[in-house]
């Protein structure tokens, strides 16, 4: 059902959390925000405010008594969609999150302890976003009597029409927007495990994106590999912390465990239906072009490898040797171009090898020092533009 309250009223927002100084202290951090704040410190509490007041955004705490944070959110998914789910919890184990993201269909999922601005930010997007969804379903309903009404209506009413049509493809290029960025904090929650490694996947994410450009791909492709390559290296949520941020090289064994990124990854997200394109792609980023047993998991060769990886493969070796890593600093780019030269062929696909050295040979540098995040806004322009 629709959470619907006074138009007047301010938005509500929900807080939930078993531990009362938590909710005091998210109290006095929202009491400037223009909503209505509530708190509940159980589960049967968050529904019975749910019942009785408009909500439109909760925030919940995983780890309480009874019923915990992922059962909540589901129930409320089933009696009220329409609000947005958030996950606050200080837990970041592989199955909360596959729980969260399957069970509650979250909206984003922080970590605590959360820094506060974020925090604020990330709820003032859920309320935007809530309100956003509202408007596409009255614009949806209002295009549907427009259609109605211009079947015996002439041209200028037609112009009408495609003046909605636009309207509402911006409103759904907007929640596209905010799905990238959810996938990107899901990310973000994986990359600072290691300082070295902040940002990594957002590079690696934006390399593959130019390199599929610059082998003319199709914009669907291309922001598809961008969201591939910001989730490549998402299994390692399930690797131990102290093989991410082991300051020196990793042991034999250690490596052994690190191998397993790829099908943890691909474990998580098969699971997400929107997400299940995106799955093969990251299962095999580590596979070598000529079939060695250097290439995990699975050992394929050539064709047989999607070609999202063969992309995302270039990208990330190449990010890699150009960061500094706590056991040496990055390379120098002419370095990498040898590497990337030496090993086409073998590791990497001539094809994506040859377009990565093609870019570096126009723009040298500024490719490493500007592709640092992907412009979603500009390129659903763009794609818009082109369509």
């Amino acid at each position: 059902m629709l959470t619907q309250g006074h138009p007047s009223d301010p938005p509500g927002v929900l807080f939930v959390d078993d531990e009362v100084n938590i909710l005091r202290t998210l109290a006095r951090l929202f009491r400037t925000e223009p909503i209505r704040l509530y708190t509940a410190s159980s589960a049967q509490e968050a529904l019975e405010i749910l019942e009785s007041e408009s909500i439109q955004v909760v925030v919940s705490d995983q780890n309480m008594p009874r019923v915990r944070g992922v059962q909540l959110l589901e129930q409320i998914r089933q009696r009220s969609p329409d609000v947005i789910r958030i996950m606050l919890t200080g837990y970041t184990e592989m199955h909360i999150a596959v729980q969260a993201i399957n069970k509650g269909e979250i909206y984003r999922l922080i970590t605590k302890p959360w820094n506060d601005e974020e925090l604020r930010s990330t709820v003032r997007q859920a309320l935007d976003t809530f309100f956003m969804r509202q408007e596409i379903l009255r614009l949806d309903e209002l295009t549907k009597e427009q259609n109605l009404a211009l079947q015996n209506m002439n041209y200028t009413l037609e112009l009408k029409v495609q003046e909605r049509t636009k309207e509402v493809k911006q409103k759904h290029a907007e929640l596209r927007t905010a799905y990238v960025n959810t996938v990107r904090a899901l990310v973000a929650a994986v990359d600072a495990k290691d300082s070295y490694t902040r940002g990594h996947s957002e590079r690696v994410g934006v390399y593959s994106s130019r390199i599929a450009r610059e082998l003319s791909c199709k914009n669907e492709f291309i922001e598809r590999i961008y969201l591939a390559g910001l989730l490549h290296d998402i299994g390692k949520i399930g690797i131990p912390d102290a093989i991410i941020t082991k300051p020196t090289k990793l042991d034999p064994e250690e490596y052994e465990l690190m191998k397993r990124h790829p099908e943890i990854g691909a474990g998580i997200l098969e699971s997400v239906s929107f997400l299940a394109d995106i799955v093969p792609c990251v299962r095999h980023h580590h596979e070598w072009y000529d079939g060695s047993d250097r290439g995990y998991p699975d050992r394929l060769s050539g064709e047989t490898i999607p070609f999202p990886s063969r992309i995302i493969l270039v990208a990330d070796t190449v990010e890699a040797m150009t960061s500094d890593r706590p056991y040496r600093k990055g390379l120098p780019l002419e370095r990498v171009i040898q590497e990337i030269q030496k090993f086409s062929g073998t590791q990497f696909d001539p094809m994506a090898a040859d377009a990565f050295l093609a870019i570096i040979e126009r723009e040298g540098e500024d490719f490493i020092e500007r592709a640092s995040k992907f412009d979603i806004d500009s390129f659903l322009l763009e794609t818009s533009e082109v369509a």
